[in-house]
């Protein structure tokens, strides 16, 4: 499924609060976002009609599983495109979390994975050695695991 950056960051933002705030509301969403309550009510339509969220007007919106597990891999690919901007080459935070979202946005799975096991690797987090594939829910658990426990 191919979605529009736009639509990545409102899977993004709806799973954030849905983490935070243990709830998703249209107000929410615009105020995180910046944008019209108008502007949120068509993406998240759109997003319905791909099966991502459940939503009736002026109820609560609910990721689906589905829409979960992409707002996770969105969320994943912006942390190991960050994590090898800061601390591989030094890019400070702030224009390091703007530019990994335009980045992850153009990268292949392919290409995203050999840069997580190439970031992990050179930070020594964990060796990636299970054949890490962002498209794995257990690899993205197991890397997880690992992390914690340094």
């Amino acid at each position: 499924m191919d979605l529009s950056n736009s639509q990545e960051e409102y899977l993004r933002a709806m799973y954030i609060l849905k983490n935070t705030k243990n709830e998703i509301k249209v107000t929410d969403i615009a105020n995180k976002l910046n944008k019209t309550k108008a502007s949120v009510n068509n993406a998240i339509n759109s997003l319905k009609q791909e099966g991502l969220v459940d939503y009736e007007p002026y109820g609560q919106i609910e990721l689906t599983p589905s829409g979960e597990k992409i707002a996770q891999k969105i969320i994943e690919a912006n942390d190991i495109v960050k994590l090898f901007l800061t601390e591989i080459i030094g890019v400070t935070d702030e224009p390091a979390e703007n530019e990994a979202k335009l980045i992850k946005t153009v990268l292949s799975d392919e290409t995203l994975n050999k840069l997580a096991r190439y970031t992990h690797k050179e930070l020594g987090l964990s060796s990636l050695e299970c054949g890490y594939d962002i498209n794995n829910e257990r690899c993205i658990k197991c890397v997880r695991r690992k992390d914690n426990k340094k």
